[in-house]
């Protein structure tokens, strides 16, 4: 929070008065529009209208000024020009207000002259302390004590335990229609952020016990540290985060520069970073929603993450499983026991297998009671989502889907297991008798079939969550070390490297390679140049002296074509054939340390398949690291070769995890590609270091 008098944004949160600064007749304009979403929806406070122009705006008296207002207030909307909005915060901070709302844009979003306007705003309101919800966005809103600062007709919803906060105006108004019933109780737009963020709110919004579930439309996290630290204490709190972070690509973070003059940042970096504080992570408005469903009706996920589906098509059930597995949610197999008890129950015809089709020949309520209870007795499942699409129209299809939804709300207070009813397609909404089965039992009742798997997927992550990282004390390391000493220091850190030594020349480089044994490779080992191997910088599998002194006056000759200070020769020990992987870690002074892997070689960057955390992670985390990727595979034996040693490559990404967040004071990134993962053991054989550019960290 910039500068904020402690409990001045929840004041204007939940304000006792308001003033509506700009209120007007003409319907069309914001201050009418505010004015008229106070009176409609029922704020219990004072309401004053502030406009020298009028006597009166929507037959209630209207003050030349805040001055004029007969008493106190606890929040005003501003509903002005931007020039204007700097004194008013004086004037209102005089009436005792704890925040303004000021939705005219031209301050950061309009060039440099707006930028000036926005610092003078933001010093005015720091210098009363005063909360300020914008510039440049449609408001605030509170159903639950009717403060509707908000510039567009809002419809009458009844509150519920839902809160808001968004980044785009257009997302909040979209969301504001409440499309799914949530109840949103809070929605906040944010505007600029010239004084209060999305940090703040989240830290604000924690302090109401009316709020469940905390909705994120996000397009830049403008103080991570902050952030995190409130969302821990949303969550220690009871609350649910879900969020949806644009600007994932390329064009989607240029589009969120242009919108907001921020940076989105990097999809791995927010991922793992959202990941690490329990935040539910969602990639479009839909799922955000479903995601929203689930946190509110099941605050938990349970410890078991496979998912038993059951539906009434054998078509659906191939369709589900292909998306499942896009949005990769484990599908335990029916195995054993339970495959035998399924067998028993349904027809030959059944394929017995998750997802289940229990339709065989036609539906019969107590069949798939009996294979509901089947799967409640599968330790390996911890949720279970059952398909079907009843027409509105009612009929026997209607009944079939009602009746599954009978069953499900009947066993649903016996068992631990989530449960949920899931209708295929998003654009119908639920069947209201069957929603009203679920809703008495407290079920979710989910529209979407690809929204609904990944909302499943992304809620489940909640049990991922770390409440702290173990802290790595810095170590002093010069950043002019050369490659070979680079290669020492993770050595000594407990990361697995290729023995290396310099050389000055082809002579010494003969030499080199003569203590450490044939073979050998010889590289160029050239400041900030990552892929030597597209520059002919080296050569491997050299077998005698000859071969390394030719090899290695090729090397100087395309070291001087590229003509950088500090390029010397390297040789290195030849490492056996084995598993390539890369391993990096990226410091970010504001997020922190993270760290990623996945299959290596020549081809990473082609291949873009890495798994991320937040550093340090230990062996265990390492390991569901590579299971993410496609390295697992590669380790587990592919195509005839011997299974490598995943237990290995596990504890050289803890390793440089650890380093990597030791030297986060001096490097910006650390990358080791390829780490040959052998069938006893690891080696790295190629490092990267990059040193900070000054970049300055996050204010707190």
């Amino acid at each position: 929070m910039t500068k904020v008098a402690e409990g001045n944004l929840l004041r204007l949160l939940r304000p006792g008065s308001v003033a509506v600064v700009g209120a007007t007749p003409r319907e069309e304009a914001s201050g009418h529009v505010v004015l008229r979403n106070l009176l409609r929806h029922g704020f219990a406070g004072e309401v004053y209208a502030v406009n020298p122009r009028y006597d009166q705006v929507l037959d209630r008296p209207c003050y030349p000024s805040l001055a004029d207002l007969p008493g106190p207030i606890d929040a005003a909307f501003l509903a002005v020009p931007a020039a204007a909005v700097p004194d008013l915060i004086d004037q209102a901070a005089a009436k005792g207000a704890a925040g303004v709302c000021v939705n005219a844009g031209g301050f950061a979003d309009a060039g440099r002259e707006g930028a000036a306007l926005q610092d003078e705003l933001s010093a005015r309101a720091a210098t009363h302390g005063m909360a300020v919800c914008g510039p440049n966005n449609m408001g605030l809103v509170n159903l639950w004590d009717g403060a509707v600062m908000w510039m567009s007709d809002l419809p009458e919803l009844a509150p519920g335990p839902v809160a808001v906060v968004s980044q785009s105006g257009s997302v909040a108004i979209a969301l504001s229609q409440d499309p799914r019933g949530l109840g949103i109780g809070y929605l906040v737009t944010v505007g600029n952020e010239a004084v209060c963020d999305v940090a703040d709110y989240l830290d604000a919004l924690a302090a109401d016990e009316r709020v469940g579930t905390v909705l994120l439309f996000l397009e830049a996290l403008r103080r991570p540290r902050a952030f995190a630290a409130a969302a821990r204490k949303a969550i220690a709190a009871g609350q649910r985060i879900v969020a949806l972070k644009a600007g994932r690509s390329a064009v989607g973070r240029a589009a969120v520069a242009a919108h907001s003059g921020a940076l989105a940042g990097e999809d791995e970096v927010h991922r793992a970073f959202f990941r690490d504080l329990g935040v539910i992570q969602a990639r479009d408005l839909d799922e955000l929603l479903e995601a929203a469903v689930l946190a509110t009706a099941h605050l938990d996920p349970p410890e078991a993450h496979g998912v038993g589906i059951v539906t009434l098509s054998g078509g659906e059930a191939a369709m589900i499983a292909d998306l499942a597995e896009g949005a990769g949610l484990d599908l335990p197999q029916p195995e054993g026991q339970a495959k035998e008890s399924l067998r028993d129950l349904l027809p030959p015809i059944t394929n017995l297998s998750n997802p289940l089709d229990i339709w065989g020949y036609g539906w019969d309520a107590k069949t798939f009671a009996k294979a509901l209870a089947v799967l409640l007795d599968d330790e390996r499942l911890g949720t279970i989502l059952c398909f079907g699409d009843p027409p509105l129209s009612g009929g026997n299809d209607m009944e079939h889907v009602k009746e599954m939804a009978e069953v499900l709300a009947a066993v649903a207070s016996g068992t631990d297991k989530r449960l949920a009813l899931v209708n295929n397609l998003a654009t119908v909404a639920p069947h209201p008798e069957i929603a009203a089965v679920l809703d008495a039992a407290g079920l979710p009742y989910l529209r979407g079939t690809a929204p609904a798997l990944a909302a499943v997927r992304s809620w489940l992550g909640f049990a991922d969550r770390r409440e702290v990282r173990n802290a790595v004390p810095p170590t002093a390391i010069d950043p002019a070390m050369t490659e070979v000493e680079g290669f020492d220091r993770l050595r000594a850190a407990g990361v697995p490297t290729a023995m290396s030594q310099a050389a000055a020349d082809p002579a010494e480089a003969k030499e080199r390679a003569a203590a450490l044994g044939y073979p050998v490779a010889v590289k160029g080992s050239v400041p900030g140049l990552s892929h030597k191997t597209e520059q002919g910088l080296v050569r491997l599998g050299l077998a005698d002296g000859a071969a390394v002194e030719a090899a290695a006056e090729k090397i100087e000759a395309a070291m001087a074509a590229l003509g950088r200070e500090g390029s010397h020769l390297v040789v290195q020990a030849m490492a056996p054939r084995g598993v390539e992987l890369y391993l990096g870690v990226r410091n970010d002074p504001d997020f922190g340390s993270l760290i990623l892997a996945g299959p290596g070689g020549v081809f990473v960057e082609a291949l873009d398949d890495v798994s991320s955390r937040m550093g340090p992670v230990d062996a265990a985390e390492a390991r569901a690291m590579l299971a993410e990727t496609g390295a697992e595979k590669l380790l587990a034996g592919f195509r005839g070769a011997p299974p490598a040693d995943i237990e290995a490559a596990a504890e050289a990404i803890a390793a440089l995890s650890r380093f990597g967040a030791a030297v986060a004071g001096v490097f910006a990134s650390v990358e080791i590609n390829p780490l040959i993962v052998l069938p006893k053991g690891a080696v790295g054989v190629d490092a990267a270091f990059e040193v900070h550019s000054n970049r300055p960290r996050e204010g707190t």
